[in-house]
């Protein structure tokens, strides 16, 4: 599957992607899997398939699906990280060279295995507040780039 971003990109998956995809859909990848890296592969793969806006909608669901199915509590989800890491990753294939892969991708683009990168666009206070967690806020140091 291969998709062009805005700027004619052309960002790809593979069959391995694919398997992530569809076992973290599927609830079959173990909890203790799901590490930063395989976050940003899998929403890698969202951006690729549907785009930003489609991908702030297929995230959050798959997120929360495969929280509850591995018993997690539903307030460990974050709204805010959620759409603050796609539009993060989204800004990173807009300006980035093309991808054939997620593997790639991170290899290109190794900043994005910066846990706190979110940081540098929100006070600790607004990103880690109730309000963020429940739905998406706005940053309110450092807006995220227009692509």
């Amino acid at each position: 599957m291969t998709t062009r971003t805005e700027n004619h990109r052309t960002h790809c998956l593979v069959a391995q992607d694919l398997m992530l995809l569809a076992a973290v859909e599927n609830r079959q990848l173990q909890l203790a899997e799901f590490n930063h890296a395989v976050h940003i592969k899998v929403a890698y793969g969202y951006l690729v398939q549907v785009g930003l806006a489609g991908a702030c909608q297929q995230m959050p669901a798959t997120l929360r699906g495969f929280l509850q199915h591995h018993g997690v509590d539903p307030k460990k989800f974050h709204a805010t990280m959620t759409e603050g890491w796609l539009r993060a990753i989204w800004h990173f294939m807009q300006h980035g060279p093309a991808s054939e892969s997620a593997d790639e991708f991170l290899q290109q683009n190794p900043v994005l295995l910066n846990r706190e990168i979110l940081l540098s666009h929100y006070s600790h206070e607004r990103l880690f507040s109730d309000r963020a967690r429940q739905r998406y806020v706005e940053p309110d140091l450092n807006p995220f780039p227009e692509n």
